[in-house]
């Protein structure tokens, strides 16, 4: 019985050898069948990945064997492409080093469930003083005032979000470039600590920030930035 990492390598190396090796199979039609029943019956992300994020991880493995299948200006455009649309596949993609510095980066992405979370306080508050104003005002039945009171209340979470709440916000999934450990990153301000100096540095929150890997067996010093959306490390492993 095959674990769930080795189904979703056959299943890969299944793909790698039809698209590029003329066709071949290596398993039965019924196998092959199977073997996609099995990784959606065990929720693998690999069974839905999309015909350009399958093509993006079969060029990563071509090119490992020194046998790409598409040129750089290609893998360059595809892999911003699929950035920008937050896939996972790259932000799971392996680190790239530098040679003359010895530091590492990879790419980061907006977590947007986490991010939508910050202006929930702001606009749930909002809607209850919109519906507790309609009520008093007018004696509107509550379930019309949450339909009336929905667009106000968003707009006053996002103004209250953005400027009393949080500053700048934004939530940010990282992939450490030395262990491959991920993590959460928040960029921004929360009710203007950092602005007033009541935590370090003192000032208004930058697109840069200073961390360390949160995994226990690494701790490296990082820096992300939040306009290229890169993590790096902050020190070079090349000597003096």
């Amino acid at each position: 019985m095959l674990e769930l990492g080795e189904k979703e390598k056959l299943y890969l190396e299944c793909l790698d050898a039809y698209y590029n090796e003329g066709g071949k199979q290596l398993l039965s039609n019924e196998e092959y069948e199977q073997l996609k029943l099995d990784l959606d019956f065990e929720g693998s992300k690999v069974a839905v990945y999309s015909k350009d994020e399958i093509k993006f991880v079969l060029s990563n493995k071509r090119y490992a064997m020194g046998k790409p299948i598409m040129s750089d200006s290609e893998y360059d455009s595809l892999r911003t492409k699929l950035k920008d649309l937050g896939s996972l596949v790259v932000l799971h993609d392996g680190a790239s080093c530098s040679l003359e510095t010895g530091q590492c980066k990879t790419d980061m992405r907006v977590d947007n469930a986490k991010l939508r979370l910050l202006y929930l306080p702001g606009t749930v508050g909002g809607l209850l003083v919109v519906m507790e104003a309609l009520y008093w005002a007018t004696g509107l039945d509550p379930f019309i005032s949450v339909v009336l009171g929905a667009v106000p209340a968003y707009f006053f979470g996002v103004w209250f979000t953005e400027n009393v709440f949080a500053q700048k916000p934004l939530v940010a999934q990282a992939v450490c470039p030395e262990c491959q450990f991920q993590f959460n990153l928040f960029f921004g301000d929360l009710f203007g600590v950092q602005t007033d100096g009541i935590v370090p540095p003192k000032g208004p929150p930058g697109n840069k920030i200073l961390c360390k890997c949160p995994s226990p067996s690494c701790k490296i010093d990082l820096e992300a930035d939040r306009d290229t959306m890169i993590i790096i490390t902050a020190k070079s492993k090349v000597p003096a």
